[in-house]
């Protein structure tokens, strides 16, 4: 199975209401809803057997310095930057081809290099 993991700058204020388990704070940032808006639509990602659009968050910070030649969204070259970060990771079948979806992805975000990761893993079946 293939995992994808994205990396989401949003608010501060989204980030508290998402770890207090406010869902509609997901709706309320355009990054994040247009990730989450490409996993419920692809028919790719998202997909674990009969389930679709399956996806989960995880929370934090991110940390950064930017160098002389990059254009960050956030912050100064040569200053280190710390900003609210949702991770979204969420799944695809082995050899599915993802890359329609991960474009999609690419176009609703924001930095100037999306930290977007792929790799394989192994679930645990019945």
């Amino acid at each position: 199975m293939q995992v994808v993991r994205v990396h989401c700058p949003v608010s501060g204020n989204v980030l508290a209401r998402l770890q207090a388990g406010e869902a509609a704070a997901l709706a309320d940032d355009p990054v994040l809803a247009g990730v989450v808006g490409v996993i419920r639509a692809s028919g790719v990602l998202g997909t674990i057997g009969p389930y679709r659009g399956v996806f989960e968050l995880g929370f934090g910070l991110e940390s950064f310095v930017p160098g002389a030649d990059a254009v960050p969204t956030t912050g100064r070259a040569g200053e280190a930057e710390v900003v609210p970060t949702v991770v979204v990771k969420t799944y695809a079948a082995e050899g599915a081809d993802i890359d329609e979806a991960l474009a999609a992805i690419v176009a609703v975000h924001p930095w100037e290099i999306p930290v977007i990761e792929v790799g394989v893993v192994e679930l645990v079946g019945r």
